[in-house]
């Protein structure tokens, strides 16, 4: 009699769990969008030498802190002949090197003293305050994501710490099409149809005071409604 009144009892409390699941799931997938498929970002500036020469200074390191409009370096390019009244006089030019924005030194392959030709990297630098986080969008969710969006942000290097940020950019194109590879043609007879992604610029708005770089990897939950 017991056993009769049980399995009845356990069979209800099944099919609930599996509708609140169901009920869940709708309701996450209405609210909330999640990937991680995301990385963090930045914009890395490369300062190359703009004129053949010598690298006669370089007063940077990885790691240092630099402003906009700094002096980094300079170059010491090949002597110009000056023709005077009497004489022609050698005169030696110098290029100063400057930094472009205010930012953190990310690498220094150059070193002082060396050759140097037109368009050579020397130095790398990138604004750790000013990141962002590019998270891929499969195409048929791209509808529900708007400019301004809130999102929260967890990066694999802090497991249990959450950032905040928003939807700041949806990129005009898909992820295929920044791709080093070439699509397939679709006029080989071999072309298959797969889900694109769309890649989505979200601004990372705090940094709770944890060392965050670019090529971080990330997962973000962008609030739909």
């Amino acid at each position: 009699m017991f056993r009769r009144i049980l399995i009845p009892i356990f069979v209800f409390i099944a099919l609930a769990a599996v509708a609140g699941g169901v009920v869940y799931w709708v309701y996450d997938g209405y609210m909330y969008y999640r990937t991680d498929d995301a990385q963090v970002t930045g914009q890395i500036l490369n300062i190359s030498a703009p004129v053949a020469g010598t690298l006669s200074t370089l007063s940077v390191a990885i790691g240092q802190n630099v402003t906009a409009g700094e002096m980094i370096g300079t170059i010491t390019v090949s002597p110009t002949v000056t023709t005077t009244s009497t004489a022609a006089a050698a005169t030696p030019a110098t290029v100063h090197l400057i930094s472009p924005i205010d930012g953190t030194i990310l690498q220094v392959p150059a070193v002082q003293g060396q050759a140097v030709a037109p368009g050579l990297q020397l130095v790398s630098v990138t604004n750790l305050n000013s990141l962002s986080v590019v998270a891929y969008v499969d195409e048929g969710s791209l509808n529900n994501i708007s400019l301004n969006q809130a999102v929260d942000i967890g990066i694999d290097a802090y497991g249990g710490t959450s950032f905040s940020g928003h939807v700041e950019q949806i990129v005009q194109a898909t992820a295929g099409q920044f791709s080093l590879l070439p699509n397939e043609d679709p006029t080989s007879g071999n072309f298959s149809k797969v889900g694109q992604r769309i890649p989505v610029m979200i601004t990372l708005d705090s940094k709770n005071s944890k060392d965050i770089v670019p090529g971080m990897s990330a997962e973000v939950m962008i609030h739909l409604h």
